[in-house]
């Protein structure tokens, strides 16, 4: 985490060392639930290795929200800010160390030290620009060139991920996301 801290805030080894003290280290196996849509979610997770799936239900359809990786913050973030029910399921798909902060702790801690406040508009300014990116790519490119994206950016997804959760992602049936696959490789 220090690494991924570095990259935006100059902090001593004791600021770092009281910011981890925060929080607490856990670590999931594959199919263990991090967060369950209907809850209110009051934490925040840093993956340090590991895959998860946040996922919502929809007409008793799961659709894969976002694949959460690792050196990046998790959490179901309306339901963060808001602290109504939250939607999402957070799924790990391979085991996954993280570390856990409560929000409480992590204001309190903001307070004190103001420079590490900077840390919440990163995560906040992230979140946007990942959906908006999100959005731009469902309404200006078709399926083969938002698989063909997503491989670039995230090659190991495809190594560790179930073709199904990655087809709902790009928001296609399994059998279509084959179809593009095999197009792909023929060429």
């Amino acid at each position: 985490m220090k690494l991924f801290l570095d990259r935006f805030i100059a902090m001593s080894t004791d600021e770092y060392d009281q910011f981890i003290g925060l929080a607490k280290t856990r670590k999931l196996e594959r199919g263990d639930f991090l967060l369950q849509a209907g809850s209110s979610v009051d934490k925040l997770f840093f993956i340090k290795s590991g895959i998860i799936r946040g996922y919502r239900i929809i007409n008793g359809e799961d659709i894969t929200h976002h694949f959460f990786i690792e050196d990046w913050l998790a959490t179901d973030y309306v339901s963060y800010l808001t602290q109504e029910p939250g939607e999402l399921y957070l799924e790990c798909l391979t085991e996954v160390k993280l570390y856990e902060f409560k929000k409480k702790d992590i204001r309190l801690f903001y307070s004190v030290n103001s420079k590490f406040e900077k840390l919440r508009y990163i995560q906040a300014e992230d979140a946007f620009l990942q959906m908006v990116e999100r959005l731009k790519d469902f309404q200006t490119k078709n399926l083969k060139e938002r698989y063909l994206n997503l491989i670039t950016k995230n090659p190991k997804l495809f190594n560790q991920v179930p073709q199904k959760y990655i087809a709902s992602f790009l928001g296609v049936k399994p059998q279509s996301l084959s179809r593009i696959k095999d197009s792909i490789k023929s060429v």
